[in-house]
């Protein structure tokens, strides 16, 4: 036969073993929902990151047309003022600035999107040989 006192210890054990259960539970949730909180971070990071480069890469192919364009034509830009060049998924805009005695200053500002980003060369021109003296990303 069963007690009264028998019964109430197995009830106890019942709700103690249902309330590690749903501390266990609730633990388990929460975890799930930070790793996925920090995933998308990670995803969003990553994605800034490619269009981040995306659009240095649109600057840097920008001055390279530039040079290219200089190589052809060394007054090319000069006095132009600012000159528009648009490529498959970005924009950049350049300005050429004669700098005497055969230097030159290339600025470049890409934007693909929302994402902008700006570099500036100097070089040096003798006949159609350029030299460049530096190549470096403006910070915004």
């Amino acid at each position: 036969m069963r007690t009264l006192e028998h019964e109430n210890v197995n009830s106890k054990s019942a709700v103690a073993a249902l309330l590690v259960v749903i501390i266990v539970s609730a633990v388990a949730l929460l975890m799930a929902y930070s790793a996925s909180i920090l995933g998308i971070g990670e995803l969003d990071l990553g994605y800034t990151a490619q269009q981040g480069a995306e659009s240095f890469s649109i600057a840097d192919g920008c001055i390279e047309e530039t040079l290219r364009r200089i190589r052809l034509n060394p007054n090319y830009g000069i006095g132009a003022g600012q000159i528009g060049l648009t490529v498959s998924n970005g924009t950049c805009i350049i300005q050429v600035t004669d700098l005497g005695s055969n230097q030159r200053r290339i600025t470049v500002a890409a934007t693909m999107g929302e994402y902008h980003k700006e570099i500036e060369a100097t070089l040096t021109l003798t006949g159609n040989i350029i030299s460049i003296g530096s190549w470096r990303e403006v910070e915004n």
